[in-house]
């Protein structure tokens, strides 16, 4: 009877060890969508901004984007947009005149994790994503965080 018990035990592990974590499942897909976009080698930041979700933290993201998107280091990523004609009228910018804006009309970047709700900032190195995170309630201070960052050249 006990190792009946172990052996339930052990594969109850081994099974449930064997379950990707939700950061590594958003890391991998954020990884293999990267990887068929056409970004300019120079872009450090990835921001997806998603136009359904958090409001308050959409609207960091926002601001954020009308603030910085002259910066071609930056690529900013609009997915889920009802209208962009509602969107630029709120942030104040035609978007179509800007090529590090790339507007996701068939949902490429939409992480299919709950974290898809929030706008995401992606670092770069060399033109592949090694870390990402949200904006969230849990994690009110992203877009500080990497304005801090893009100011210092980091």
């Amino acid at each position: 009877m006990k190792k009946y018990i172990i052996g339930i035990l052990l594969f109850v592990a081994i099974c449930s060890s064997c379950e990707k974590s939700v950061k590594a499942i958003e890391t991998d897909y954020i990884i293999k969508v990267v990887e068929n976009v056409n970004i300019n080698k120079n872009v450090k930041w990835i921001i997806l901004l998603p136009g359904l979700g958090c409001t308050g933290c959409i609207q960091e993201a926002e601001t954020f984007m009308k603030e910085n998107i002259t910066n071609k280091e930056l690529f900013f990523v609009l997915t889920k947009i009802e209208s962009l004609k509602i969107l630029q009228n709120k942030i104040n910018v035609n978007l179509k005149e800007y090529s590090n804006v790339y507007i996701d009309r068939t949902g490429k970047f939409n992480i299919p994790t709950d974290n898809t709700i929030y706008p995401c900032i992606i670092k770069l190195k060399e033109g592949k994503p090694i870390l990402h995170e949200f904006q969230s309630p849990e994690n009110g201070d992203a877009f500080q965080k990497l304005k801090e960052r893009v100011l210092s050249g980091l």
